[in-house]
């Protein structure tokens, strides 16, 4: 079952959008589809309670900024993406590289947390633009 959703997009997320269907050769609505079901979609593990980054210890903000996914889990998200890339992903793959990428985004996101820490602490020097 699909609910059909209209929606008013800032033109520039819509150049951007349109730049990644143009260059995975997808249609516009069906990248934008799969771009929200990243996003949106849970990881099928237990969720754990993430300490806020401002009570972690200096320590463990400057390791947190320099966190990186597993090996194992990094090459295997690149090989899904290339897949995807050349049209070759399977059904079954599908949703492995939508956990993947939730297990990057939320890496990601709790690595820019604590570079933003470290910097707020003065452990290190804002990044350059």
């Amino acid at each position: 079952m699909s609910t059909q959703v209209t929606l008013t997009l800032p033109d520039k997320l819509y150049e951007y959008a349109s730049y990644w269907a143009t260059i995975t050769q997808r249609d516009l609505s069906e990248m934008l589809t799969e771009a929200l079901a990243i996003v949106l979609t849970p990881v099928y593990t237990t969720p754990r309670l993430e300490r806020p980054v401002s009570s972690l210890s200096d320590e463990d903000v400057i390791a947190l900024s320099k966190a990186q996914m597993r090996p194992a889990q990094g090459r295997r998200l690149s090989e899904l993406l290339e897949k995807q890339r050349e049209g070759l992903l399977t059904e079954s793959e599908g949703p492995e590289l939508l956990a993947l990428m939730q297990i990057y985004n939320q890496l990601w996101i709790r690595q820019s947390e604590a570079l933003t820490e470290a910097v707020r602490r003065g452990l290190r020097k804002p990044l350059e633009p």
